[in-house]
Order: structure tokens, then C-alpha cells, then sequence
């Protein structure tokens, strides 16, 4: 007993050192944890955003239903240049959203919802005029590796319009 008596500051600033320590790891996993959070908040809203886009502008989010015609050689949707450069535009904001929400879900969840969403752009996607673009050289090699299993899936290929 008289050792403990005689080595208790010491004993005390090894507990103190222990339970600083201790809230320092604490606060790191509650950090952490708040930035995955936030992060997964944003894809959510980044999804809602892009169904926004896709609802507002019904002839850009699905070329397939044949609601305006695409001259992906021409660069026209229509005859007009003007609307093409939109859907350039459309589809990069469903990529860059498509790539973060992605970044977020190193499970998967989003897999199917994303390759909803870039299905209908496939023939654009893989136009010779998008290829050579230099679009795709500011994506991930990991997305652009999921573009490119997105774009070769046949069981995710949006049906047919039947008129």
C-alpha cells in the first residue's frame, strides 16, 4: 500500500494520459463518422437533384423514348445545336453525380440506380464523338471502369418505346 501512496501522481497522470488518449480516438471516430454522414447526405441530395433534372427535361433524360431526335455525328437533338450542348450538359451533371454518389457507397447500394439513370445515354455515351471527346479523362479510373461495365451490361439495357 505505501508503494501505491508513493507513485500516485504518477499512477494519476498515466490514468489522465489514458483518458486523453482515449477521448482523442473518441473524437476521431466521431469525426470520421460525421464526415460519411454528411458525404452520403450529399449523394442523396445530389440523386434528388438529378431526378429533378430528368423530370424538368423529359426529351435529355431518356433518348431511347424518342421524345426528340439525336444526331449524336451532328451534334444536334432537333436540328439544333443549342439543345445538344444542353444534353452534353445534362449527361456531365449525371456523370459528375453519378461518379459521387458512387465514391460514397463503397458497398454498392447505388449500383442499380446509377445504371438506371446512365442506360438511356449509351448510344452517346459510346458515340465516336463522345469517346474522342476527352470528357471521360476527368473521371476516376474506377468510375470510368463502371461506365464501361455499365455501357457493355445487356441486362440493363432500357426496353424498347413501343409506338
Amino acid at each position: 500500500m505505501a508503494w501505491f501512496w508513493d507513485n500516485a501522481v504518477t499512477l494519476s497522470t498515466l490514468v489522465m494520459a489514458a483518458a486523453a488518449i482515449a477521448a482523442l480516438i473518441y473524437a476521431h471516430l466521431q469525426i470520421a463518422e460525421n464526415k460519411k454522414a454528411e458525404r452520403r447526405a450529399n449523394a442523396n441530395e445530389l440523386w434528388r437533384e438529378t431526378l429533378r433534372l430528368a423530370f424538368d427535361n423529359p426529351k435529355l433524360s431518356d433518348p431511347t423514348l424518342k421524345l426528340a431526335q439525336f444526331d449524336y455525328e451532328e451534334r444536334t437533338i432537333d436540328g439544333s445545336i443549342e439543345f445538344f450542348q444542353k444534353y452534353e450538359l445534362y449527361v456531365d451533371t449525371i456523370l459528375n453525380a453519378s461518379e459521387e454518389i458512387l465514391e460514397v457507397s463503397p458497398t454498392r447500394e447505388w449500383d442499380v440506380a446509377v445504371r438506371i439513370q446512365l442506360k438511356p445515354h449509351r448510344d452517346y455515351l459510346l458515340s465516336p464523338y463522345f469517346q474522342k471527346s476527352g470528357y471521360l479523362e476527368q473521371y476516376t479510373p474506377r468510375f470510368r471502369t463502371f461506365l464501361h461495365e455499365v455501357l457493355n451490361d445487356p441486362r440493363h439495357t432500357p426496353p424498347a418505346p413501343t409506338n
